[in-house]
Order: C-alpha cells, then sequence, then structure tokens
C-alpha cells in the first residue's frame, strides 16, 4: 500500500509506465492474498455465498478478475478481463485507479469518479460494496469499529428471582425447528441471513 501511495502522490490521476506497474502489483497481491484466504480464513469463507465474477480494470491495459464459487467456499484469480463479469469496475486509467483503491474511504471515491466519468460500474454496486469488505478483511484500511466488548449486566442465565422472570417462557433447547412447525419453517425460508450463514442457496435479489 505504501509503494502505491507513493505512485499515487508522484502522478495522481494519470497513466504512465509506474503507476500501470503498480495497479498490476496491487491487484496482484490483492488477487492471490484472497485466493489464499478463501482457503484457510472462515471469515472470508462465511463471506462467499453466491458463484459470482468480479473484475477491475482500467482503460491504458491494466485488467484482473476474482471467480468466486459459492460451492466450494473458493476465490481463484486470473488475469485479464473476464467474459461475462456479474460485476466490472472500469477506471479511465491506472492512476485513477490506485487513488481509489488505495483510499480509506475507497467507495466514496468511486462513486465520486463515477459522477465525473473517471469510472464505470457495470453491475450491481452492492457487489462492489460486499467485495471492498473482503479486501479489508485482508488489510485494514480506513476507519474500524470499536472494539467488541460484553456489555455490563448481561442476563446470562435464567434467574427465577429476577423482576419479569414470570413473563420469560423457557423452551428446551433444541437442533432445529420442529418439522410440524409449518409456519416457523415458511418463516424461515425468507431469512436470507439464516439460509446463507448455513450454506443454502439464495435466489438473486
Amino acid at each position: 500500500m505504501d509503494i502505491a501511495h507513493r505512485l499515487l502522490h508522484a502522478r495522481p490521476r494519470g497513466s504512465g509506465p509506474a503507476l500501470v506497474a503498480g495497479l498490476r502489483v496491487l491487484l496482484w497481491w490483492l488477487g492471490h492474498g484472497l485466493a489464499l484466504a478463501s482457503r484457510f480464513s472462515a471469515a472470508v469463507r462465511s463471506q462467499i455465498t453466491r458463484s459470482l465474477t468480479v473484475e477491475i480494470s482500467t482503460d491504458d491495459g491494466v485488467a484482473r478478475h476474482w471467480v468466486f464459487d459459492s460451492r466450494r467456499r473458493l476465490v481463484s484469480v486470473r488475469p485479464g478481463r473476464a467474459e461475462a463479469p456479474d460485476l466490472a469496475v472500469r477506471f479511465t486509467s491506472s492512476g485513477q485507479a490506485l487513488r481509489a483503491l488505495t483510499s480509506p474511504r475507497a467507495i466514496d471515491r468511486i462513486m465520486g469518479d463515477l459522477m465525473h466519468g473517471a469510472v464505470r460500474i457495470e453491475g450491481s454496486a452492492m457487489i462492489l460494496v460486499w467485495f471492498h469488505g473482503l479486501t479489508r478483511k485482508l488489510v485494514a484500511v480506513g476507519r474500524t469499529g470499536p472494539r467488541r466488548r460484553a456489555l455490563p449486566g448481561a442476563y446470562l442465565a435464567h434467574d427465577p428471582a429476577s423482576n419479569g422472570a414470570e413473563k420469560i417462557t423457557i423452551e428446551p433447547a433444541v437442533r432445529q425447528l420442529d418439522p410440524r412447525w409449518t409456519g416457523a419453517w415458511n418463516s424461515r425460508a425468507k431469512l436470507w441471513i439464516v439460509r446463507g450463514a448455513n450454506g443454502e442457496p439464495l435466489r438473486e435479489p
């Protein structure tokens, strides 16, 4: 990232051999980093719930694309443009791409460039947000949330002596819903966050 920033400061928005080379290195690193993380990182693997292809390319000849396999929860990376990507982010120059991709506010930067004609987006912008989140699992660039900590006074176990305990219904723990609860199963089928977390196929939005 430091190398990319230095190249960017030298020629912020243009093209040239140094910027082209810098972008190639950045995309190679992101590509193989995600491919490796999809084999060993549970946090990355849990996000791969759809099979799709993402491409990042520039008008001055730099291109790379990622193929996500939801069945195996794996990522493969290939040089060049994809034949039919689900999302393609195409910058006018390598300098513009470096400026956006290394920014702590990459999504905001890309949307601003989109309004000024410096980038073209083909496909769903929601895939871009998702892909950006995956890259930030490799390197935390930009703002991060506060560290998680347990809230004080958490109700961790049933206490019959506490106020309002008489209104809490205690049911035995089960591993899955009772097959006879058809209404509950129908409601579960509508919860994408539950189905995705269990590796079930999801329809297109």
